[in-house]
């Protein structure tokens, strides 16, 4: 593989400033020269160098260990980089992944415990989130989140099937309260919230009424952040839940709760994985977006 040098030097800019504006004006070229001269550099390599959203650039794994290369002799910097083209064509390296600890439990984990199995060399790093993130700056790979909470300049992908939600609450609970028969009686009752990270505000509970959305926020002893908590807080006759069917039906099949209100009660489009961009990703993150839509593809 033949080096430009030249690349490799807007590259060194662009770590330095982590910005294409003002590389620009510091080596004295047009912003699309910097932007293009970059993405000549990742198609050459066949690595994405740089995660790139409208908010912020920020170097990927891949973008690091070439920052590291660059600084060495040249003998040096050749052999690095023909190590690192052959890093594009070998799933391996780390994958990082934001999402709620229920969505890693019933979407994420037992799809990618066969691919860690089979790949050694591929390390995923789950990070247990509800906010709204700005995967880029954070340095994810990819984040799970509801469509709603997922910035429009996001390549998104859906992992799950539409979310089914449902208002429940304990036989104890319910014993000592009445049954709220409308929305409005919710108003008399302990609502056990999800507090968001993003904004530190409360998730307000979604529902159909007359062919309409309307959003509620009730009073509540407990606040969580945590959507399996809100469910141990609901068994243990704290208040009414608003959790997902996935979750909930094993527990009304057995009678440890009920259903309140089941007609008001929304479906939520798909969990969505979200990422920066489609072209030259890692061959380890391929792999792992393979494996969390592969049911879905197949129906």
């Amino acid at each position: 593989m033949k080096i430009n040098l030249n690349e490799l030097r807007v590259f060194s800019e662009v770590v330095r400033h982590l910005n294409f504006t003002k590389t620009a004006k510091s080596l004295g070229m047009t912003q699309s020269a910097v932007s293009q001269t970059i993405g000549n550099l990742e198609k050459e390599l066949g690595i994405r160098l740089f995660n790139r959203s409208t908010r912020s650039l920020t170097l990927t794994q891949a973008g690091e260990q070439l920052s590291n290369i660059v600084d060495t002799p040249l003998i040096q910097i050749t052999q690095g980089v023909e190590q690192l083209k052959t890093h594009s064509h070998n799933p391996s390296g780390l994958v990082r992944i934001s999402a709620d600890a229920y969505v890693h439990k019933y979407y994420i984990w037992d799809k990618i415990k066969p691919l860690l199995a089979k790949y050694p060399d591929i390390q995923i790093d789950l990070t247990s989130d509800n906010a709204r993130i700005d995967i880029a700056k954070e340095g994810y790979d990819a984040g799970v989140r509801l469509g709603n909470l997922i910035d429009l300049d996001m390549v998104a992908v859906p992992i799950s099937e539409d979310i089914q939600m449902c208002l429940v609450a304990s036989p104890k609970y319910l014993e000592q309260h009445h049954i709220p028969v409308t929305i409005e009686d919710l108003k008399q009752h302990q609502c056990i919230h999800i507090r968001l990270l993003t904004d530190n505000s409360l998730l307000g509970w979604t529902f159909i009424e007359d062919n309409k959305q309307v959003v509620f926020k009730g009073r509540g002893q407990v606040i969580m952040s945590n959507i399996e908590q809100i469910l141990e807080a609901s068994l243990c006759g704290f208040g009414i839940a608003y959790l997902p069917m996935k979750l909930v039906a094993p527990y009304l099949k057995n009678k440890k709760l009920i259903s309140v209100l089941p007609e008001y009660c929304i479906t939520h489009p798909p969990f969505y994985l979200f990422y920066t961009s489609r072209k030259l990703m890692s061959p380890a993150f391929k792999l792992v977006k393979e494996a969390l839509t592969a049911d879905l593809i197949k129906k």
